[in-house]
């Protein structure tokens, strides 16, 4: 798995501002995923390969970032398409070999979310970096996915 250039994750504070150096691939709306990506989210029946409705509809960050115990991961989403109601939001947390560490099974979403993950619960490993994947849907199908790195730091 590619983290991205540089330290791989974007820095951000516990009051979720910029603490550091950025990784432009993280938190914005990925295009093609290889099979890996696709197959942590094959329940959700969406060809997640397929047109995005508009990396505008929704806005997602993760903070802070590094972590040693929790971090805020949001999502702020805009207007619904024309007749297609409220979202659905999917999320991974995954390892760099792509085995699940954390789900979130399609969370239903109006304006937005604010998901903690407990770090500490969930057992990551100091000083390892690991992927959040999230796919956003609506009634007329994908209309966002990507990914943002974390890196886990001793407590």
């Amino acid at each position: 798995m590619d983290f991205g250039e540089g330290e791989g994750i974007t820095y951000r504070t516990s009051n979720n501002m910029a603490g550091g150096p950025a990784d432009l691939t993280d938190w914005t709306s990925d295009g093609e995923w290889n099979k890996q990506e696709r197959a942590l989210f094959a329940d959700l029946g969406l060809d997640l390969n397929g047109p995005q409705q508009g990396a505008t509809s929704c806005h997602t960050g993760l903070f802070p970032n590094p972590a040693s115990s929790a971090v805020n991961w949001t999502m702020q989403t805009y207007a619904p398409t024309s007749g297609a109601g409220g979202y659905t939001v999917s999320a991974t947390l995954v390892d760099r070999n792509y085995h699940i560490r954390q789900r979130i099974d399609r969370q239903s979403v109006i304006n937005g979310i604010t998901y903690i993950l407990d770090l500490t619960r969930i057992g990551l490993s100091p000083n390892e970096l690991y992927r959040l994947y999230y796919v956003v849907s609506n009634t007329n199908g994908l209309v966002y996915k990507g990914h943002g790195d974390i890196r886990c730091t001793p407590q």
